[in-house]
């Protein structure tokens, strides 16, 4: 099991990938909203230490995400800080709505396959598809999501069937976004945009990838581990009542 400070460190990386249209600091937290649309882009990243006394510290960030009409969430993992803080979540009747998450890393391949187009520009049909399989309108907001990562990022697809986003930041290669429409599953197509992207973060100077997978996806696990990604560590979701 890698150490706190490794699961920091992993998740910073993790953040930059998937950076929220709205992020705010607090005493060493970072508040994440993108109007609902996904749950790490409208979460608490509660990872820094602050000096505040910890249930003010709460009671700021329920105040803040019901001033935009979301319930207060919190994105968990061994690096969150204080140590009290999950204690203190589940005292105040905070409820984990999904399973957990598991966060995978693998050393690039060098000689990946895919056959996936990938483009450094995000056209509009790869949004639409994407934002489509949220049932999200607002495209506005799902392009700032997208877009909003610090490093180059790449959108890989396969007609109107298939797309994955790719980020290179850091020597690390971020897999998002990864959907296929239900009646082309099972014929490769996340095969081959992983290929394709993994192909892309390796000519960026990439060395490893990471991604995140719901714990209970046994088959997209599966397509990873076929890669060589394997699990770090997990997060899960708390949220208020």
């Amino acid at each position: 099991m890698p150490s706190a400070i490794e699961v920091l460190a992993l998740e910073q990386v993790a953040y930059d990938v998937w950076r929220a249209p709205e992020a705010e600091e607090l005493d060493g937290w970072r508040l994440r909203f993108a109007h609902g649309l996904t749950g790490r882009a409208n979460s608490v990243w509660p990872n820094g230490y602050g000096v505040l006394p910890l249930a003010e510290k709460i009671a700021r960030v329920e105040a803040w995400y019901a001033h935009r009409g979301l319930p207060a969430r919190f994105q968990l993992t061994d690096a969150a800080r204080p140590v009290q803080l999950a204690g203190a979540l589940e005292a105040r009747g905070y409820r984990q709505p999904a399973p957990s998450v598991s966060v995978e890393t693998a050393a690039l391949p060098a000689t990946p396959t895919g056959g996936a187009d990938v483009r450094e520009e995000l056209d509009d049909e790869w949004l639409a598809l994407w934002a489509g399989s949220r049932r999200f309108d607002d495209l506005g907001v799902a392009r700032a999501l997208l877009l909003g990562s610090p490093g180059h990022t790449a959108f890989a697809r396969i007609g109107e069937v298939a797309i994955g986003r790719g980020v290179a930041v850091d020597g690390w290669l971020g897999v998002t976004s990864m959907v296929t429409v239900p009646e082309a599953r099972r014929r490769g197509h996340a095969r081959e945009i992983l290929g394709v992207l993994v192909a892309w973060g390796r000519d960026r100077g990439c060395t490893r990838a990471v991604l995140q997978v719901e714990s209970t996806n046994a088959p997209a696990r599966a397509l990873y581990a076929g890669f060589g990604f394997r699990p770090s560590h997990e997060y899960r979701y708390v949220v208020a009542r």
